[in-house]
């Protein structure tokens, strides 16, 4: 008689017991499926972001090549795209993965014939032959949705100076 009422109170443990068991996985998996579905997101973006940056820099680059060549971007003359007289097939970035035209790259004049620096009359003997003019080369890659970087770079071009022997 004891053994049947025991054996009566000891059904359904089990089956509490396993549904408890499947919360508890369920629970996990649901949680590892979320922090997957975040860390894919994140990566997908920090690849876009290097992508723009990349692009970016290339515009950068791109600007800086064209020094000495008769489309010298810094000739003193503002011109908002120094890849103007580019054909389109011949563009320094055209083999970017989404096309020259997602980078602006712009040289600006920031100050005209002025005493380089580092250079006085206790270091150097050439102070009052060369002057050195500043620019600033601004390149912005954008892409909607996705990643927008801009990068900014000073150059200093030394010239002839004003105040002449």
């Amino acid at each position: 008689m004891k053994a049947g009422k025991a054996r009566g109170l000891q059904q359904g443990v089990a089956l509490v017991v396993a549904l408890l068991f499947l919360l508890v996985v369920t629970v996990i998996s649901v949680i590892a499926a979320s922090n997957s579905s975040i860390s894919l997101k994140m990566s997908a973006n920090l690849a876009d972001a290097y992508a723009s940056f990349q692009s970016a820099e290339a515009g950068v680059i791109a600007v800086l090549s064209l020094a000495g060549t008769a489309d010298d971007p810094f000739d003193g003359d503002d011109t908002p795209d120094p890849f103007s007289a580019f054909d389109p097939n011949e563009h320094p970035l055209s083999s970017l993965s989404d096309g020259p035209n997602s980078v602006d790259a712009e040289v600006l004049l920031t100050t005209a014939a002025t005493t380089c620096p580092l250079e006085s009359a206790e270091t150097a003997s050439s102070v009052s032959v060369y002057d050195c003019e500043f620019y600033r080369i601004d390149a912005e890659h954008e892409v909607p949705k996705e990643a927008r970087t801009k990068l900014e770079l000073g150059v200093i071009k030394k010239i002839i100076g004003t105040d002449s022997l």
